[in-house]
């Protein structure tokens, strides 16, 4: 089960120190059976917090290792913050043996893990600065973002998988940053978005009267991304002739312009994107194979964000911050952040800033509620919260043990007909006890009763009745 919670803490104008913060969070875990927790903490300058934080959308995930996460965002000595956070929960939380573990990230990727029984730190997964813009700390993202890292180590060909909105454009862009060839230029392609007459003009430029309108000579994306990084997105989109030409480029590092005999020599480095199965299209004769393997040559999948939904409050926060007005503080209550996280996603992060726009666009108020939220969403989540009601059926019922029947009770999240219960406790009685008469001494009903129920129920007597 996942809680969704939210801590505001407001002093004034004045700032909180770490010893003020600890005591907050000590006495919330006072207040609350807290066993997973992730805290999102706004660091302004070092070695103080701002007065006025949000401590999150803290996640509570019940489990049997209760551990406190920090996730602090901020530009300062970030190591040293984290270590004095880590010192401070120490001393203050493990007097009451309520944490076993403390994990303290940021949001540059650093994390540090701290196990109170052996007073260790450790610095690890650390993706380059250059995928800020990157917004998750999942072990999912953090995993993608480190072999994103270590991919701008060579200028071998990357293929970015991942559908509609989930930040391919964003990866590749950091791989070119954190690479050496950061100083060249970065051009963008959206192969999808270029007529199947002109992408080979665009991509290899023309010369002048080469064709009608060819006015004059024109530069190429490939030639234009001379020692530097061309971002070729939507591949899958592109036409085998034009297919065939990329091909010669990764394969000669060469290529012609549109009506021109010279023979261009460019260093660039591909990294190629698609939301398509480029397997499925190899397979059907869409895509060239030979094409899909030197494309292929580093795969970075990027899940959707219904697979990482541990990184929506992070996004939440980084929308709101980015389309609230100035001197604003808007939130959104836990209720809308449970929605959000059991929303599917289907156009993953770009529509959840585009819901988030759109909400914060639409509404003054400093606390968003359901009812702000857009139709679609929440008759979705409904759907599939109904769908997923624990009820009682005659399968997990029968053959059950009292405390187990008890339990399925308590934790029903759906209360069904009366007729339904008594159809299912005069079977499973029937069964237990085999006749009328003694399953009717347990239940306090006669041989007369029991006997009209079980016709009436369609209960008939059979051998099973003897099956417990």
């Amino acid at each position: 089960m996942r809680i969704v919670r939210e801590i505001r803490i407001n002093n004034g104008n004045k700032y909180l120190n770490f010893e003020a913060i600890v005591s907050i969070i000590r006495n919330f875990f006072a207040l609350e059976e807290i066993y997973n927790v992730k805290i999102f903490l706004d660091i302004k300058e070092k070695g103080e917090i701002p007065a006025t934080i949000i401590l999150g959308y803290i996640l509570l995930n019940i489990s049997e290792v209760r551990t406190l996460t920090l996730i602090i965002d901020g530009n300062n000595d970030l190591e040293l913050v984290a270590k004095n956070v880590e010192a401070l929960l120490a001393s203050y939380i493990n007097e009451d043996n309520i944490l076993n573990n403390i994990n303290i990230y940021n949001t540059y990727g650093m994390v540090i893990n701290n196990k109170l029984n052996d007073n260790k730190v450790i610095v690890q997964n650390k993706p380059d600065k250059a995928f800020n813009k990157f917004i998750g700390r999942s072990n999912k993202i953090l995993d993608i973002l480190n072999l994103a890292t270590k991919s701008a180590k060579s200028s071998a060909t990357v293929l970015i998988r991942g559908g509609s909105g989930t930040g391919k454009e964003l990866i590749a862009e950091g791989i070119h940053n954190t690479s050496e060839r950061k100083k060249g230029p970065f051009i963008r392609v959206n192969c999808a978005a270029i007529p199947e007459n002109l992408i080979e003009s665009e991509l290899f430029g023309h010369e002048k009267g080469s064709f009608t309108g060819a006015i004059k000579r024109k530069l190429g994306k490939f030639e234009l991304s001379n020692n530097g990084t061309i971002f070729l997105d939507e591949i899958g989109e592109m036409d085998k002739n034009t297919q065939a030409k990329i091909l010669r480029v990764l394969q000669y590092k060469e290529f012609q312009r549109v009506g021109g005999e010279e023979t261009i020599k460019v260093d660039v480095r591909v990294i190629a994107a698609t939301h398509r199965n480029l397997e499925e299209m190899v397979k059907s004769g869409e895509f060239r194979e030979d094409l899909y393997y030197r494309l292929n040559v580093i795969p970075i999948l990027i899940p959707s964000l219904k697979d990482r939904s541990e990184d929506i409050p992070l996004l939440v926060n980084h929308f709101i911050n980015k389309f609230q007005k100035s001197g604003e503080y808007k939130q959104f209550s836990k209720d809308v952040m449970n929605i959000f996280m059991s929303y599917s996603w289907k156009g993953n992060v770009r529509e959840l800033e585009n819901v988030i726009e759109r909400i914060l666009a639409l509404n003054e108020g400093d606390v968003i509620n359901i009812k702000e939220i857009p139709s679609y969403i929440k008759e979705e989540t409904q759907k599939e919260n109904k769908s997923n009601l624990k009820i009682f059926t005659e399968n997990n019922f029968i053959g059950a043990s009292k405390n187990e029947v008890l339990n399925m009770i308590q934790d029903l999240d759906e209360v069904l007909p009366m007729k339904t219960y008594e159809k299912m406790i005069i079977e499973k009685a029937l069964r237990k006890y085999g006749s009328f008469n003694a399953a009717g001494k347990i239940l306090g009903l006669n041989h007369k009763t029991i006997a009209a129920k079980a016709k009436e129920f369609g209960i008939e007597k059979t051998v099973n009745w003897r099956r417990k």
